[in-house]
């Protein structure tokens, strides 16, 4: 992965493809709440939306 950059959490980084963003956060909430998002849910997020919750759950994921 090309746009990866060594002590730059992915969430973050601004290279970092929309589609591996979207694939995370269905994979974190899936994860952490054990619910499947809708992939139309997950589309009609802003880009900003989108990392926000990625953040969110990679943090949750932690604990």
């Amino acid at each position: 992965m090309e746009w990866v950059i060594d002590g730059m959490d992915y969430w973050c980084n601004p290279n970092c493809p929309r589609e591996y963003l979207e694939r995370a956060l269905v994979d974190l909430v899936s994860g952490v709440e054990g619910v499947s998002l809708e992939e139309s849910y997950v589309e009609k997020l802003t880009e900003q939306e989108l990392r926000k919750e990625v953040s969110h759950y990679e943090y949750v994921s932690d604990k």
